[in-house]
Parts: C-alpha cells; structure tokens; sequence
C-alpha cells in the first residue's frame, strides 16, 4: 500500500525541576518516544547528563508518520520520561502528550523552526504538573511512498528493522505502547 508520510525530527534538549528524580545518586534517566497512531516507532535517548536540577539528552529523533492520520489529528507524540534505579526497577516520573498536527499548525505559521525550542510542562502519573521538558521539532516534506517489509494492517507483523506503520485502534487518552526498553 503506498501511503504519504511527514517526516518529524525531534530535538530532546533538557528537562529541569523533575524533583521526583534524586540526581545526588546519578540514576539513569533517559526519555521514550512514541507516538499513539500513523507510526509503530519508539524511541528511546542515552541517558541524561545530570546537573545539579537539570538533565541534558540534546538527542535527535527522527519520525515518519502517516500524513491522513496528522490531519485528522490521531497522531499524539507521548514522552515518558523514566528512571532506571541502581537494582533495576523502572519508574515513569514524567509524561507529556503532544498532538503532532498542533506541532505541524505552528511549523506552518512559522511559529517554530528548526531552531526553535519549546518547553513543556511534565505531569507526573497522578497527572500532576511537576517540572519541565524542553523540545525543538522539525518538518521535512511530505513524501509518498511504500515502506519495505511494513503492512499498514495493525493486525500484521512487522520486522523488527521497520520503523513505520500503523497501530491499531486508540480510543481516549493517549497511549504509549508496550516498551521494549534498551536500558532493560
């Protein structure tokens, strides 16, 4: 099936004020990217340089999204920023969601440029704000294309080197997928 796909990249900058986060231990604290429909990609930065109440990725990510699933706004980025503790365990201290065609609205009004850095507040999983997030995005052109070895079938398995496609069906607030995390 050949479809049309916009071409995200994502800047990672910093985050800052995430007091939930004890940085006097030097924990692992990386973010996860996904987003909820129009691509299977997730994506995860290095960990974070800590400072004494900042952490710095400046890591770049790069997505390719299905263009009618932006423009009917179904496309959510969903950021988790998350810490590995020193035995092991996982814990989410921050998310954000953000609607990619909001994203694509202020790139076309010039709002935001490649340039351009954006800071989010980070709610905590009891959905309250806690600390901040700051991102730069950049759009290429839309393309129109077949993408080897990926099914758009939300029911079809994909290879493991595909990094787009579809998933299935999100109804509500937005999910991330399962996490095959790097820092298992």
């Amino acid at each position: 099936m050949i479809d049309y796909y916009q071409p995200v990249e994502i800047n990672i900058v910093s985050a800052q004020d995430l007091d939930s986060v004890n940085l006097l231990f030097r924990p692992t604290v990386y973010v996860s990217v996904s987003v909820t429909r129009g691509s299977r990609d997730k994506q995860v930065t290095p960990a974070a340089v800590c400072g004494k109440k900042l952490l710095r990725w400046n890591y770049s990510m790069k997505f390719y999204i299905e263009d009618d699933k932006i423009q009917r706004n179904e496309s959510v980025f969903v950021f988790q920023i998350k810490v590995k503790k020193f035995y092991g365990s996982k814990e989410v201290v921050g998310k954000l969601y953000v609607p990619v065609k909001q994203l694509l609205h202020l790139n076309e009004e010039k709002t935001i440029t490649e340039h351009t850095k954006i800071d989010y507040q980070v709610i905590t999983e009891s959905g309250k704000p806690k600390g901040c997030i700051c991102l730069g995005f950049s759009f290429g052109s839309v393309f129109k294309g077949q993408i080897t070895g990926c099914d758009s079938d939300s029911n079809a398995r994909v290879r493991e080197d595909c990094r787009l496609g579809v998933w299935g069906t999100i109804r509500g607030v937005p999910s991330a997928p399962c996490e095959d995390d790097i820092y298992a």
